[in-house]
C-alpha cells in the first residue's frame, strides 16, 4: 500500500511539477539484495568509506560520506534542514514544521515534502534531514519549532506525510532526533529519563510512524537516554531495541559530533554511519580513529560491520540513488572556491506553495469584526479597501530581515520567517509584510509606517489611523545561538524587544489595532481582550512568503483555517514541565514525571483554563455538527459525521477526534486520535469518515510489552478544538 501511494505521488511530481527525472522504486528485499551483493565487492578502506562521515570542513554537503568508485557509489550528500537547504542560494524558504502542524492539513503536509525534496533533489543531496519529531515537551524549547507541537499523535502524522512526500521525489528522508530531544541547554549530554510508557506513547510514537512511512534513516540525538548516550543505547537502536522491534529496515546516522565512547560501543549498539566523521565540540571521530582496529581485533564482528554498510546503501538503492541522480552540485564552505554552481532550484509551484502554507497556518485568535451597512469592514478582519484610507504599519517586525540573520550569525533584524541553527533556510527571497501591504494597497489609503519597536514612534505613527497593524516576534534559537540575551531556549515567553508593550502602546491611540505574532510556540496574551485589540493572527515562522500570505487571509481572498498546534496560556507553570538551565553537577538529569501530560493534557488534568486551547481557530464563517455515527469495522472503529458552512463565505474546517479512555487506564480525559481538512462553499455539507484503529485506542502495557485495549466504555468527542466540543459518542 505504502509503494502505491508513493508511486502516485511520484506521478503527480512528475506531470505537474515537471523537474524530477523517473526512477525506479524498489522494495526493501530487492534493494537489500543489490546492496549485499555490492557490499560483497567492497574492501576494507570502501566500507569504511561509507559509515564514516569526511570531515565538518572536507564535506561540501552538512555531512558527506566518503565515495566507492570502484561500485559507483558517490559520496553520499546529507543535509539540513527540515523546512528547507540550508546555507545554499537559490532555494525557497519553506514555512516551519510548526506551521506545517498548525495547518493540520495531511495534503499540505505531504505537499511540501514533495517541494522540499524536489529542490534537495536537484542540488545533488541524497538526505533530506528531517523531518524533526521532538515533542515540544516545554513551550520554550529551543528547536520545537522544527518539529510539530507537543501532541503525539499530530507529530506523528505530521513526520509520516512529510516523509512519504519526501521519498515520493527519490531523496531519502531521516527522522530526528531519537530520542527525548527536548532543550538545548545541557544537549550534548543531560540525562533524560524516561518510563517505558511514556517513551512509548509519547516521545517513540511519531518515530514508529515514520518507520511506517518507511524512513530511510533515522538520527540518533545527543543526549543521554535512562543513562546511556543515544547514539549507543541498544535500547533504542538494536535489533531488539525500538528500532530493530519496529521493523526499521534502514540505517541510523548519529547527529553531529554526538558519539562517545569506543568505536565497539557504537557500532555493535546499532550506529551504522558517524556525521561529521571528525571530533566536533565535545564528541565525535570515534569510528575515525577506531572501527577498523575493532573490526580487526573482533570487538566488532565482520557481519555486524557489513550489516552496517548494507544498511547505508539499501535505501540508496531502494530509491533509485544509483541511477540518474543529479551530482552534488554545491558547497556549503563558502569560503572555498570552484565547488558552487549555483544551481537554480526554485520554482513557481515552490512559491505558490510556500505562500499557500503560509496563509493555511496562520491562526485567527480574535475578530471583533464591525460592518458597515453595505458590508463592508469598518473594524476587525478582513480588511476593507473602501473604508480604510489611513493605515498604520508598526513593529520591527514587519521589515525585511537582516538576510545575514540566520544560521551562524544570529540577530532578530526585521520579520521572523524562521529559526535559527540548523533547522534554519534561506532568506533571500523574503517578502516582507511591509513590502507586501504597501504594494497591494497602493493609493487606496495613506501608510504611515514605524519600522522599529520604538514605544515612541510606534503610537505616534498610529494615533488617529483608520487601522493599525502591529507586528511582534518571539524567536526560539540552537544551542551555539544567543539572541536577545536567550541561548538556545528562550529565557521566557514573552513577545522580543518590548513588542508586548509596543502593542498595548499602539492599541491606546488607534481603536481598530491588528495584532500579526511571528513566534516559534505561544506567547503571553494578557492583552488579547482590550476593547481596541480588534483581531489577533499567530503567524508562527510562515517562510519568505510570509508578506503574501498574510495578505491573502488579511483582505479575505484566504478565509483562515489555521489551528494551535500547542496551547496559549499565560503562564509557564500552566505547562507542567520546566528547561533547566543550571547544573552544580555538569550534565543534569532531567526526570519526566509529567509522564503523558504534556500541554493540552496537562491543563485538563489541573483544570487549568488557558487563554486559547489547542486546535483552537477561527474563520470568516461559521460551521455546524451534525449526523454523529459510530461503528465497528474489524478491529477499527469507524467515526462518520456532517459539516455544514453554515455561514456566506466559503471556508475550510478543520473537525477534530479527542479520545477519552476507560476509567483506570491511565490516560489523560482527552487525546487527538484524529483531524481531517474539510474544504465547503457556503451552504455546503459534507460527511467526515475518521477512523480509529486498534493502536489508536490502545495503551502501552509494561508487562507484556504491548499496545492492549483497555476493558470500558471510551468516549469519542468530535469539534473544533480541545475546548469546543460540538459531537460526543461512546463505543
Amino acid at each position: 500500500m505504502a509503494v502505491a501511494v508513493c508511486l502516485a505521488i511520484f506521478v503527480l511530481v512528475v506531470t505537474v511539477v515537471g523537474v524530477v527525472d523517473a526512477f525506479t522504486l524498489r522494495s526493501w528485499d530487492e534493494a537489500y539484495a543489490l546492496a549485499n551483493a555490492t557490499v560483497a565487492q567492497m574492501t576494507m578502506d570502501e566500507k569504511l568509506n561509507l559509515t564514516i562521515g569526511e570531515g565538518e570542513f572536507l564535506s561540501r554537503c552538512v555531512g558527506n560520506t566518503g565515495s566507492v568508485p570502484s561500485q559507483n557509489i558517490p559520496s553520499i550528500c546529507l543535509n539540513d534542514g527540515p523546512a528547507g537547504i540550508r546555507i545554499v542560494e537559490n532555494v525557497t524558504g519553506f514555512p516551519a514544521g510548526i506551521n506545517a502542524a498548525a495547518t493540520f492539513s495531511r495534503r499540505l503536509m505531504r505537499a511540501r515534502g514533495v517541494a522540499l525534496a524536489e529542490e534537495f533533489r536537484d542540488k545533488g543531496i541524497h538526505v533530506y534531514t528531517g523531518p524533526a519529531m521532538d515533542l515540544m515537551r516545554n513551550p520554550k524549547a529551543g528547536r520545537a519549532w522544527e518539529s510539530f507541537g507537543p501532541d503525539p499523535y499530530l507529530n506523528g502524522e505530521g513526520a509520516y506525510e512529510t516523509i512519504m512526500g519526501v521519498q515520493s521525489v527519490g531523496v531519502q528522508a531521516c527522522a530526528k532526533h531519537l530520542i527525548a530531544n527536548n532543550q538545548e541547554h545541557w544537549r550534548y549530554g543531560l540525562i533524560a529519563n524516561l518510563d517505558d510508557r511514556t517513551t512509548h506513547e509519547m516521545y517513540w510514537y511519531p518515530f514508529l510512524r515514520s518507520i511506517e512511512a518507511n524512513v530511510s534513516a533515522v538520527m540518533c540525538a545527543y543526549n543521554q537516554v535512562n543513562g546511556t548516550s543515544s547514539c549507543h543505547n541498544a535500547a533504542l537502536l538494536g535489533d531488539d531495541g525500538l528500532l530493530g522491534k519496529a521493523g526499521f529496515q534502514g540505517y541510523v546516522v548519529s547527529d553531529w559530533g554526538a558519539t562517545h565512547d569506543t568505536a565497539a560501543d557504537n557500532a555493535n549498539a546499532g550506529l551504522d554511519m558517524e556525521q561529521p566523521g571528525d571530533w566536533i565540540l565535545i564528541g565525535g571521530g570515534v569510528f575515525a580513529s577506531g572501527l577498523e582496529s575493532a573490526v580487526d581485533d573482533g570487538d566488532v564482528t565482520e557481519a555486524r560491520f557489513n550489516q552496517m554498510v548494507t544498511r547505508i546503501l539499501t535505501p540508496f538503492f531502494r530509491l533509485g540513488q544509483d541511477s540518474g541522480y543529479p551530482v552534488t552540485n554545491f558547497d556549503v564552505q563558502s569560503w572555498r572556491s570552484g565547488l558552487n554552481e549555483y544551481v537554480n532550484v526554485r520554482s513557481d509551484n515552490h512559491t505558490a506553495l510556500a505562500r499557500e502554507i503560509g496563509a493555511a497556518s496562520i491562526v485567527m485568535l480574535k475578530n471583533a469584526r464591525v460592518t458597515a451597512s453595505d458590508g463592508s469592514t469598518l473594524r476587525g478582519l478582513p480588511l476593507s479597501s473602501e473604508n480604510i484610507k489611513t493605515m498604520a504599519i508598526v513593529g520591527l517586525d514587519s521589515q525585511m530581515p537582516d538576510l545575514d540573520c540566520n544560521d551562524l550569525n544570529e540577530c532578530n533584524d526585521g520579520t521572523l520567517v524562521i529559526g535559527w541553527g540548523s533547522g534554519s533556510n534561506s532568506l533571500e527571497f523574503t517578502v516582507p509584510p511591509i513590502d507586501a501591504l504597501t504594494d497591494y494597497v497602493g493609493d487606496s489609503a495613506t501608510i504611515t509606517t514605524s519600522g522599529t519597536n520604538d514605544l515612541t514612534d510606534g503610537p505616534e505613527a498610529a494615533e488617529g489611523k483608520d487601522v493599525c497593524l502591529v507586528f511582534a516576534n518571539g524567536g526560539e534559537l540552537g544551542f551555539y545561538d544567543i539572541v536577545d540575551g536567550n541561548e538556545g531556549d528562550r529565557n521566557d515567553m514573552n513577545l522580543w524587544w518590548k513588542g508586548g508593550s509596543l502593542l498595548e502602546d499602539v492599541a491606546a491611540v488607534c481603536n481598530n489595532t491588528i495584532v500579526v505574532i511571528h513566534a516559534v510556540g505561544p506567547v503571553p496574551m494578557g492583552w488579547y481582550d482590550n476593547e481596541n485589540i480588534t483581531a489577533i493572527l499567530h503567524a508562527g515562522l510562515p517562510g519568505e512568503q510570509t508578506g503574501p500570505s498574510l495578505i491573502d487571509v488579511l483582505y479575505g481572498s484566504v478565509n483562515p483555517s489555521g489551528r494551535l498546534p500547542f496551547t496559549v496560556a499565560e503562564d509557564e507553570d500552566d505547562y507542567g514541565t520546566v528547561i533547566v538551565y543550571d547544573s552544580l553537577t555538569g550534565f543534569p538529569v532531567i526526570d519526566y514525571t509529567e509522564q503523558l501530560l504534556l500541554d493540552y493534557r496537562y491543563m485538563d488534568t489541573q483544570n487549568i483554563t488557558p487563554t486559547f486551547e489547542f486546535g483552537f481557530g477561527l474563520s470568516y464563517t461559521t460551521f455546524n455538527y451534525s449526523d454523529l455515527s459510530i461503528s465497528s469495522s474489524g478491529s477499527s472503529q469507524i467515526i462518520t459525521f456532517t459539516v455544514t458552512n453554515s455561514g456566506d463565505v466559503d471556508g475550510t474546517e478543520i473537525p477534530q477526534l479527542y479520545l477519552g479512555y476507560p476509567d483506570g487506564a491511565g490516560e489523560p480525559p482527552k487525546v487527538l486520535r484524529g483531524f481531517d481538512e474539510v474544504i465547503l462553499s457556503a451552504g455546503a455539507s459534507s460527511t467526515v469518515t475518521m477512523s480509529l484503529s486498534q493502536r489508536d485506542y490502545s495503551i502501552w502495557d509494561t508487562v507484556s510489552q504491548s499496545y492492549v485495549v483497555p476493558s470500558g466504555t471510551f468516549d469519542v468527542y468530535v469539534g473544533a478544538s480541545i475546548k469546543d466540543i460540538r459531537l460526543t459518542g461512546s463505543f
